[in-house]
């Protein structure tokens, strides 16, 4: 992505650096667990770093990127973003366990500012759209690998066991739903390229994605592939109302041929082997007979009933893991708890109150505000609209898995999340451009010294809940297995103190 200067044979850096941070961000999922008990912990403190270096960078460039910085920051989408953050922050001063704020709160600054440098970096791009689409694809490509290789060792030894089929992430549903978000980018390749064989490529892509998660089996994906389908629909009857062509409809083989070849192929090669995606399908209902309907709708009238009696505070960020406790103690088994609520949007207005839920409510509004207007009252080009539509189905992907799941805690998730958020902030900043551009206040180019100050407690917080996972690796499994073979002297200096609670929330003391 760096290019030659005409005039010298320096390299110019305006594209290549930030190229490299963008990279970054987006590979996020691949960092490995490191010894730790759960993935997530290395992950975020891998992007406090990324965020400290790309805010050393902005401040080292920041009269080049002062304007981007202004409309950045007071754009809707990052007002109600910004609030939602500070809003978490209070909540610290009356949550149950205050630690775990802190945990959070470090979790909640490394993606607001994942999303904030990441609309300032993209500015810089020529032909932006297929750039990152084909950055994503790629990525794309390599958990669809790992998928594969795994399924085909199981295939080898008898059956598929979807429940296991993880790629490069800890569980199938966050490895479904990092497929599953991807998807619109390959498909705008698709429908872009020029050339025959770059549109074959991207087509099989898009097939062996939707295999992968026919092998998968997380009903909440397949719900998110279903509603793929129904938005490119949606868009070319659209374009067809307008001009009347048959043609408009075209599009739709682009997806809906890949998608009756994978349900082809599942049938006939693995309905026998355990993972049969039709009779898997089927079983999506609304019935409480199904135990993790019934689970997720007792969840759900939990947070309600809490939200009920605590409807302007809340309990506190991340501590809804300690309150559901009392709710669900009937049906706990063993301890593990209901840490999440398998809803983002009700499971923060539980901790976060009636405030916190609509300020983070807001971010998505203004999100499909934004597209709105690109879509429908702007003079941006064709190839524009189709892409920022595509950016909103990837975003509709995102909102079926954070009210069926939790992916506000999965890095995986959240970075292509935050590349979508960027890009549609972008273009609503092109569909409203003033003719001529505003003075811009030189208190923006604090901007990347804020992000640093916030980066270094960040990368505190998130190192200590690193060792902390790594010990717990090891105190889980001595506790699981009842054979403790770590000696005493060592038990007491084994984790930090932060965080004080473990990743299934037994008190670590």
């Amino acid at each position: 992505m760096a290019k030659t200067s005409q005039n010298s044979n320096s390299i110019d850096t305006s594209n290549f650096i930030p190229s490299f941070f963008i990279l970054a961000f987006l590979l996020v999922g691949f960092i490995p667990n490191i010894e730790a008990v759960d993935k997530i912990s290395p992950q975020w403190l891998y992007l406090s770093f990324t965020n400290l270096f790309c805010g050393a960078y902005l401040l080292y460039k920041r009269e080049f990127f002062q304007e981007r910085f202004k409309f950045i920051l007071t754009n809707l989408m990052s007002l109600f973003y910004i609030g939602f953050v500070l809003w978490s922050a209070f909540s610290y001063f009356y949550a149950i366990n205050s630690t775990e704020v802190l945990v959070n709160l470090a979790r909640q600054f490394n993606t607001l500012f994942m999303f904030l440098h990441l609309a300032i970096l993209l500015y810089n791009f020529k032909d932006k759209n297929k750039l990152l689409s084909i950055a994503i694809t790629l990525i794309l490509t390599i958990e669809i690998y790992a998928v594969l290789v795994e399924a085909l060792e199981m295939y080898k030894s008898g059956g598929i066991e979807s429940g296991q089929l993880k790629g490069v992430t800890a569980n199938r549903n966050i490895t479904a739903f990092s497929i599953a978000i991807k998807i619109p980018y390959v498909l705008y390749l698709a429908l872009k390229s020029k050339k025959l064989t770059y549109k074959l490529i991207n087509i099989i892509i898009i097939f062996l994605s939707l295999f992968s998660l026919s092998m998968i089996q997380s009903r909440a994906s397949f719900i998110a592939s279903g509603f793929i389908g129904v938005a490119l629909f949606s868009w070319t009857l659209f374009q067809y109302k307008k001009q009347r062509s048959i043609k408009s409809f075209i599009p739709n083989l682009f997806y809906l041929l890949p998608l009756v070849l994978a349900l082809v192929f599942n049938q006939i090669f693995l309905s026998e082997k355990g993972a049969d995606a039709i009779s898997r399908a089927s079983t999506i209902s609304l019935s409480t007979d199904d135990g993790s309907v019934n689970q997720r709708l007792r969840y759900y009238a939990d947070v309600a009933t809490h939200i009920a009696s605590n409807p302007i505070l809340g309990t506190g960020l991340g501590n809804w893991k300690l309150v559901s406790i009392d709710y669900d103690k009937k049906d706990i088994v063993g301890y593990i708890v209901p840490y999440h609520a398998h809803s983002d949007f009700i499971q923060l207005g539980a901790e976060l109150g009636i405030i916190g839920f609509l300020l983070y409510l807001g971010i998505f509004i203004s999100a499909i505000y934004f597209v709105f207007i690109i879509l429908f009252r702007s003079e941006l080009n064709q190839d524009t609209k189709l892409f920022v539509f595509l950016l909103l189905t990837s975003l509709g992907v995102y909102l079926v898995d954070a009210n069926l799941n939790f992916p506000i805690a999965r890095p995986q998730v959240l970075a292509p999340w935050a590349l979508t958020m960027a890009l549609i902030c972008y273009y609503y900043f092109q569909a409203r451009k003033p003719k001529t551009p505003a003075k811009v206040s030189k208190a923006f180019s604090l901007f990347p010294l804020i992000a640093i100050l916030c980066m270094v407690p960040s990368i505190s917080i998130t190192h200590s809940t690193f060792e902390s996972h790594k010990g717990q690796l090891f105190l889980l499994r001595d506790f699981n297995s009842s054979k403790f073979t770590i000696p005493i002297d060592k038990v007491d200096h084994i984790t930090p103190e932060i965080p004080n609670i473990t990743v299934t929330t037994l008190p670590i003391k």
